[in-house]
C-alpha cells in the first residue's frame, strides 16, 4: 500500500530548496515513459484503475504496472519487471486494449526517513510535487503527510486529488471533433 499526495506547482528549485533544508536527500533522477492503456472512469467511490507499461530510460528498465486509486491518499500498485516493451505493448493490444495516453516525465526523488519526495516535470502539462510513503494509513502517517505539505509551504488549493497524470493529460486534450 501507498499513501501519496500530489501538488501542481510553478517552479520547482524553491521546493527542493526547502526540502534539502528540511533534511531531504536527493536518491535519485530519472526519465520515464509511462504508456497508458487502460484508464476506467471513476466508480461512483471515486476509485480508478490504471494499467501501464513503464520505460525507465535512466535504469533502462522496462515494467507493466498495475495501479488502484483506493482513496485520496491511498494506493494500491502492483508491478512486474518485464524485458521487452515492444512485445508487451503487442499483447496488451492483441487483449483488445488501445492505448489512452502516454506520459513523459523527469523525475528527481528526495528522501528522509520513510518519506519520498517526487518533483516531477511532465511534458505538455507542467510541474508537480508528490508526497509519498510506503505503508498503511495510519492517524501517523496522514499527521506526517500533513506536517510535510506545510513544511514545504504547499497550497491546499494545488492538491491534485483521484487523479493521475493520464486524467490531468487527458482533460488538456481537445475534444475530437467528427
Amino acid at each position: 500500500m501507498e499513501l501519496e499526495v500530489k501538488f501542481k506547482c510553478g517552479r520547482l528549485e524553491p521546493f527542493k530548496k526547502r526540502a534539502r533544508a528540511l533534511g531531504f536527500k536527493r536518491v535519485s533522477e530519472k526519465r520515464q515513459t509511462d504508456t497508458y492503456f487502460i484508464i476506467n472512469e471513476p466508480c461512483k467511490d471515486g476509485t480508478r484503475v490504471y494499467l501501464r507499461v513503464r520505460e525507465d530510460k535512466t535504469n533502462k528498465s522496462i515494467s507493466l504496472d498495475y495501479h488502484r486509486v483506493l482513496s485520496d491518499l491511498e494506493t494500491q500498485e502492483l508491478e512486474v519487471e518485464v524485458k521487452d516493451k515492444k512485445t508487451i505493448i503487442n499483447i496488451l493490444k492483441s487483449l483488445g486494449y488501445t492505448i489512452k495516453t502516454v506520459v513523459n516525465k523527469k523525475r528527481e526523488i528526495y528522501q528522509k526517513n520513510n518519506i519520498f519526495l517526487t518533483f516531477d516535470t511532465i511534458k505538455n502539462l507542467g510541474n508537480f510535487i508528490e508526497i509519498e510513503i510506503n505503508s498503511q494509513l495510519t492517524k501517523e502517517n496522514k499527521k506526517l503527510i500533513e506536517k510535510t505539505i506545510t513544511a514545504l509551504g504547499l497550497h491546499k488549493n494545488k492538491r491534485i486529488t483521484k487523479k493521475g497524470y493520464p486524467d490531468l493529460l487527458k482533460e488538456t486534450q481537445l475534444p475530437e471533433t467528427s
